[in-house]
């Protein structure tokens, strides 16, 4: 009798080890598809990185080639007004001040503009 019942406790034992088993193996494979999901989405979301870092210096690049057109613009406008106060500062005093006043307004012109572009790149402003 003492027999027989060790032996349905060694079945049971033998059960129960089978069943806790069984159970670690479903729960490793399923860490394991969590592991490999996670390692998907963490290079997904690189690539997502990635592309916003590439469209946000492709947005940089593009205001600094217009800030870039823009200034030069100005600042070839302000050396043809100074040039032309050169030649005009000699003959025409009245001419001369009004020039002046005009190659002071591009002036204002290009700080509002570096002003503008810097607040789109969001870079801190100096006065």
């Amino acid at each position: 009798m003492d027999l027989a019942a060790s032996n349905r406790s060694l079945k049971q034992g033998i059960v129960r080890r089978k069943t806790a088993e069984e159970a670690l193996k479903k729960s490793g494979e399923h860490s394991k598809k969590l592991l490999e999901e996670s390692q998907r989405l963490q290079k997904h979301l690189q690539h997502l990185t990635h592309r916003i870092l590439a469209a946000q210096e492709d947005k940089r690049k593009k205001i600094s080639r217009g800030l870039q057109d823009e200034i030069a613009q100005t600042l070839l406008g302000i050396n043809v007004h100074l040039l032309t106060l050169k030649k005009e500062a000699a003959v025409n005093a009245k001419g001369f001040k009004k020039d002046i006043a005009s190659t002071q307004r591009l002036v204002r012109e290009s700080i509002q503009s570096i002003n503008r572009f810097a607040r789109e790149l969001d870079i801190p402003q100096h006065a």
